[in-house]
């Protein structure tokens, strides 16, 4: 059964047309006005805007006399929508409940920048932190990846291209010790059974998502060259991973297919079924109180991940 406050949230979402319908710019307006409508700060010790090279980033650090642990997070918003601001609530509470730091990347969006962009820019992010670890008082010995949603796709593909590319722990990019994908998208053919059960009447809708992969990847894939796959890529030497799934979103079984194949390839991984709750999970904790108690259950579970040896 669906948690009532997610139906709430899904039947709002869901009482205009699909964003593909409104088209981009609306779209984009459209987002940053309910950011502005539903803003809510939980308290983080420090919050600071920053500039990774030429790449925004927005630190999280809910302790900041200490080297924290760090978290590198890619918003969602199917790859052309969203920023550091829509997914800042989100952040703060990630931060606070991993007890970790979190960067959060301000990754070029498309169909301005289209694949691979983003994950260059994830990457460059990465390949940055080692040098400023001093400065933002965090330890850069101790970095995971995480997105959600596209974001998710996007922090899985770089991390795929640091083991494609030899790159991780290389003084290019640092060692991964944890992944964290909250509802990845994954499959832009869109063809697994969750989609055609739950595809025309949740979130996202079918004609929203294939609108989205499009304007990321091309219509016809012409622009998915250039940084690994995560549908069909080698997973193998990806690090120890926390994955999010939802119960009523159209993209859960290309997310536990993804599980199953990094489990396959040797890669320890967490899966956390939330009953009940709509896409993407984390976005929603400030209005789905299961929600933020499934984000508290990944943080931790990254946190721990973090700092095992210590």
């Amino acid at each position: 059964m669906i948690d009532p406050q997610a139906e709430a949230v899904r039947a709002a979402f869901n009482a205009g047309p699909p964003l593909d319908q409104v088209g981009l710019e609306p779209a984009r307006k459209w987002l940053a006005g309910e950011r502005a409508r539903r803003q809510c700060h939980t308290a983080v010790n420090k919050v600071a805007d920053l500039t990774a090279g030429d790449i925004a980033v927005r630190l999280y650090h809910p302790q900041p006399d200490s080297q924290l642990p760090v978290i590198v997070f890619a918003h969602g918003g199917g790859w052309v929508l969203g920023s550091v601001d829509t997914a800042d609530e989100a952040c703060r509470r990630l931060a606070n409940a991993a007890a970790c730091a979190v960067l959060s990347v301000e990754y070029r969006l498309a169909p301005e920048v289209r694949h691979p962009g983003p994950v260059q820019d994830m990457l460059a992010v990465l390949n940055w932190l080692p040098g400023a670890a001093a400065e933002l008082s965090v330890d850069a010995r101790r970095v995971a990846i995480a997105g959600e949603s596209s974001g998710a796709h996007v922090a899985c593909s770089a991390v795929l291209a640091a083991c494609e590319l030899g790159l991780a722990g290389t003084g290019k990019v640092p060692t991964l010790a944890a992944q964290l994908l909250v509802c990845p998208a994954v499959d832009p053919q869109m063809g697994s059974a969750s989609w055609a059960t739950l595809g025309e009447h949740y979130v996202p809708r079918r004609s929203q998502m294939r609108w989205m992969w499009g304007l990321y990847l091309g219509e016809q894939g012409e622009f998915a060259a250039g940084a690994p796959d995560p549908a069909v890529a080698d997973v193998t030497g990806a690090p120890p991973t926390v994955l999010v799934v939802a119960e009523y979103d159209p993209l859960r079984d290309e997310g536990l297919e993804l599980a199953r194949r990094m489990e396959a390839a040797g890669t320890a991984v967490q899966v956390i079924d939330c009953a009940g709750q709509i896409h993407p999970v984390f976005a929603h904790a400030a209005a789905v109180d299961n929600c933020d108690l499934y984000l508290r259950q990944a943080a931790g579970a990254v946190g721990a991940l973090l700092r095992q040896g210590e």
